[in-house]
């Protein structure tokens, strides 16, 4: 939340002490990365024939974290679902990359080559 604020407060004329550099990046990365690791992971869930329904939900709680993360620059308190969505999109990632990494042991006609590392 402190953040928005920041940034609300440097719009509006206020001068800062040092340039909001992580901000910039983390809007970089969050907006224009992440999307595309997504996009991939849902490629290769895809080709493995697992974790694709986990692969949607990430991209689905990628677009609300982008969506929050544009709102709360007009109200800096919705900073805080950002956050918080934030552990959801980590969460789903985690999930999605296991679904994928072990899917020889759960799809029955998953490639041999596939095996996860041990």
């Amino acid at each position: 939340m402190s953040t928005f604020l920041m940034i609300q407060a440097a719009t509006d004329g206020a001068v800062l002490g040092e340039a909001p550099v992580t901000s910039i990046f983390h809007g970089m990365l969050g907006q224009g990365i992440l999307p595309i690791i997504v996009l991939a992971l849902i490629v290769v869930a895809l080709f493995a024939h697992a974790g694709l329904k986990w692969a949607l939900w990430l991209a689905a709680a990628v677009a609300v974290q982008i969506a929050i993360g544009i709102l709360a620059f007009d109200a800096p308190w919705v900073g805080l679902l950002h956050a918080a969505n934030a552990f959801t999109v980590l969460a789903l990632a985690e999930v999605g990359a296991y679904a994928v990494a072990h899917a020889p042991a759960y799809v029955p006609h998953a490639k041999a080559s596939m095996r996860p590392a041990t």
